[in-house]
Parts: structure tokens; sequence; C-alpha cells
């Protein structure tokens, strides 16, 4: 900011025909933002690339002005986690990658929402596999519309990689009655900034209070996991 300023800012869906014409697909939320007072010159957006892995290489920002139309704008500055942006007016700005840029891990999340036991004991614990660079309280809020209370959000160290198109597995150390769902898929990073559903979906049949779920790559060596948590779901 060039001094004392109020922003407000929100996420808009992506026109992915409009990306796919130019070459590109979404790498991050599309913001669209408002100046009500002062002035901002630079937006640092984050995005979810892993500099060592050479995904940045191929990264932009995509400017969307009030008539919809779209112009790609080269970073300032990319460093580890976000990308720097100078700009002179407010509209919605977002990342966008190249879509015949190699294929490579990115910083991921690993997401529980937790529907809670009926009255014959049985739950499910929704599993959603995601890009780090979403706004979290979104994908709450989200679930929160579509569930309503009867689904809780489990907060728990979600950080990993995973890698776009790649199949996943998820297991669990449960000896009791349960069902996953499905028994693999795969991680479709640009379609996870809209819809927010679950990868997988752990069925319990019985009152569960701790779980530990596994997650490794498809056809990958038996004992390395990708994300590997030990989980306490709520009784009530």
């Amino acid at each position: 900011m060039e001094g004392e300023a109020e922003v407000l800012y929100s996420t808009v869906p992506w026109d992915r025909g409009l990306l796919s014409q130019n070459g590109k697909k979404p790498a991050g939320p599309l913001f669209k933002f408002t100046c009500l007072m002062g002035s901002v010159c630079q937006l640092h957006l984050p995005h979810c690339e892993i500099h060592s892995e050479g995904g940045c290489d191929f990264l932009s920002v995509a400017h969307v002005t009030d008539d919809d139309s779209m112009e790609f704008l080269l970073p300032h500055e990319t460093r580890e986690t976000h990308i720097i942006l100078n700009i002179t007016q407010f509209s919605k700005y977002g990342i966008t990658k190249d879509k015949e840029a190699p294929v490579s891990p990115i910083r991921a999340l690993v997401l529980l929402f937790y529907q809670l036991p009926d009255d014959n004991n049985k739950s499910t614990l929704n599993v959603l596999l995601l890009p780090r660079n979403v706004d979290i309280d979104e994908v709450c809020k989200t679930r929160r519309t579509r569930n309503g209370d009867r689904e809780i959000y489990i907060e728990k160290n979600s950080n990993c990689r995973l890698t776009r198109d790649q199949e996943y597995t998820l297991s669990t150390d449960l000896t009791d009655e349960h069902h996953i769902d499905p028994k693999k898929a795969e991680f479709v990073d640009y379609d996870c900034y809209t819809n927010y559903m679950p990868t997988f979906q752990l069925y319990l049949q019985t009152v569960i209070k701790k779980v530990n779920l596994r997650l490794k790559e498809h056809g990958g060596p038996e004992n390395e996991c990708v994300w590997d948590r030990l989980v306490s779901l709520p009784g009530n």
C-alpha cells in the first residue's frame, strides 16, 4: 500500500473457456478486489508451486477487467510462497499456469470434514485433496452451506506434496467395519478452486474415536506415504 487504505476482496469463478483459449489453467483462486479508500500499488498472491521443481517458471497472473476481457501479466517477483505483482488499478487477479507445463509436484493440503454419527452410529469422514493456496475459510463456508451443522471441519496438519493427474489411495488401521470410496483417485489440481468435493469418503459403521489415515501414491513404494496422520473423531 502507498499509505493507509481499506480494501475488500472475495473469490469469484474462473472463466475456464477463456483461460483454455489462451493456453492457461487456474493455479490459484481468482480474487476480486475493491479499494474503498487510499491506494494499493502491489499484490502478493499465494502460489503452491515448489521452486526446486521448476513449476514457478510457467506461472503468470491473469488480470480480468470489468468487461470480462483478460490479459496475462508477468510477475514483478516470484518468491517461495507468493507472486508479487505491481498494479495501477483494481479488478480481478489470479495466478494461472501454462496448460502444457511439465507435470511436477505442488504443495497441497489434505482437509478433513466429518459428518457426525446418526441414530445408527454411522458416520462419514470426507477427505479433500486440494492445492495449498486454496482459501480454507472459503472451503469451510462452501461445505457448511452444502451440509449445515451436521459436518465438522477437523483441523489437522494437512501439508503434503501431490502431483497433478497422479493416482492416490487412502487406507486406515481400522479393524471395525468400514468402507473407503473410491479405492483410488486422481489429484486434479485445476478443478479444485470452486466445488470442494471429497476426493475420498471413509464410511464408518460404528463409533470410532481415533483413526490413522495414510495417503499413498497408487503403485508407489509399499511403505512410503505422502501423508500419514492420527485423527481424533468427535463423538457428537
